[in-house]
């Protein structure tokens, strides 16, 4: 009993992290989806086999790089597919299935936001359900956008970046979302001291801070 217990556990890890790969696609291909087209290197074109995209293990199977072109694939994909599955299976054994719309298009927009630097407002309706299933915090939510739109008119802040803090503010509270902003923030500061770029496409630092801190604050509960 206590194996098959463990072995659903597993199986769920595997579904989240399925789902976060799923949503990586659509991100990718939206607003022109193809449900026939089969998963290819982003570099030269080559049709990938099944054991290439197997979440996660599919990365370390092929050593992170393309067995055709031999170019480096970016390891923050396993790695955000390795978060997702353990979100994805926190909040099942948690019971908090209101979280998971919030998840899934917190995901897409992260994805949507790296690959072309902005965001879909149709993604937004992914994140309706958990608006109806958990309390919401209105002025908090007020509060954050007016302002972060006021920031924004004098520093580089993306209107993107405004309604998905407004958002989180919105669903899980001000303080809850003072640290996701904290940590995404430490996250950038970190990347850059590894790739010194002078911006950064913000959303995918808050879906990751988001899923840590979410993270933290359960195993403290």
């Amino acid at each position: 009993m206590i194996k098959l217990k463990y072995f659903l556990y597993f199986t769920i890890f595997i579904l989240g992290a399925c789902i976060i790969s799923f949503l990586k696609v659509i991100a990718h291909d939206y607003p022109q989806i193809n449900v026939l087209r089969r998963s290819h290197c982003d570099y030269c074109g080559r049709i990938l086999r099944w054991f290439e995209i197997i979440p996660i293990a599919g990365y370390f199977i092929t050593n992170g790089n393309c067995s055709s072109c031999k170019n480096q694939i970016n390891f923050w994909h396993p790695l955000l597919e390795f978060i997702g599955g353990l979100t994805f299976l926190l909040l099942i054994y948690l019971g908090d299935y209101a979280y998971l719309p919030l998840f899934c298009g917190l995901v897409l927009l992260g994805f949507t936001d790296a690959y072309y630097g902005y965001v879909y407002p149709a993604t937004y309706i992914i994140i309706f359900p958990t608006l109806f299933l958990t309390p919401l915090h209105i002025s908090n939510a007020i509060l954050t956008y007016l302002i972060l739109l006021l920031i924004s008119r004098k520093y580089t802040f993306g209107l993107g970046d405004i309604e998905v803090l407004a958002i989180l503010s919105l669903i899980l509270g001000l303080m809850t979302t003072l640290w996701i902003l904290t940590l995404a923030c430490l996250l950038c500061i970190m990347t850059y001291l590894f790739n010194r770029k002078r911006s950064f496409r913000f959303i995918p630092y808050l879906v990751m801070a988001t899923g840590i801190v979410y993270l933290i604050l359960s195993l403290n509960n």
